[in-house]
C-alpha cells in the first residue's frame, strides 16, 4: 500500500500540475482576449479618427478648389469689363473725332452709350459680388484654418 500512496500523491500531484497548466493557459486566453479588445476598441477608434481627419482633408480641399475657382470667375470678369470699358472709350473717341458722324447719330450715340454704360454696370455689380463671395470663402477658411492664400 505504501506504493499506493506513493503513487496516489504523485497520481494527483500531476493532475495537479494539468490544472494548473490548464488553468494559466485559460488565463494567457483571457489577457488575449482582452488585448484583442483592447485592440479592436482602438482600431473602432482609429477609423473614427481616421475619417473625421479625412472630413476635415476633404473640406479644406473644397474650400481651396472653391476659392481658387473663384479667383478664376473674379479675373474673367476683370477682363470683361475692361474690354466693355475699353469699347466704350473707343467708340466715344470714335464718335467724337468726326464732326459730321456727331451731328448726324447724335440720338443714336446717346442711346449706344448708355447701353454701353449699363453693360459696363452689370459688369461691375457682378464683380463686386465675386469678390465678395471670394472674400466670404476666404474667411470660412481661415475660420477652418487654412492658411491664407491671396
Amino acid at each position: 500500500m505504501t506504493r499506493c500512496r506513493s503513487s496516489s500523491p504523485s497520481a494527483s500531484a500531476e493532475p495537479e500540475t494539468a490544472k494548473k497548466a490548464d488553468d494559466k493557459k485559460t488565463d494567457d486566453k483571457k489577457g488575449d482576449e482582452k488585448n484583442a479588445d483592447s485592440k479592436d476598441a482602438d482600431a473602432k477608434d482609429a477609423p473614427k479618427k481616421t475619417d473625421a481627419a479625412d472630413a476635415q482633408k476633404q473640406k479644406n480641399e473644397d474650400l481651396k478648389k472653391q476659392i481658387d475657382t473663384q479667383k478664376k470667375e473674379i479675373a474673367t470678369l476683370q477682363r470683361e469689363l475692361d474690354v466693355a470699358q475699353r469699347e466704350a472709350r473707343l467708340h466715344a473717341a470714335a464718335f467724337y473725332a468726326d464732326a459730321g458722324t456727331m451731328l448726324r447719330d447724335q440720338g443714336k450715340f446717346a442711346e449706344d452709350t448708355r447701353k454701353e454704360q449699363a453693360e459696363i454696370d452689370g459688369k461691375k455689380q457682378s464683380l463686386d459680388a465675386a469678390q465678395q463671395k471670394l472674400a466670404d470663402l476666404q474667411e470660412q477658411a481661415r475660420k477652418a484654418g487654412l492658411p491664407s492664400s491671396d
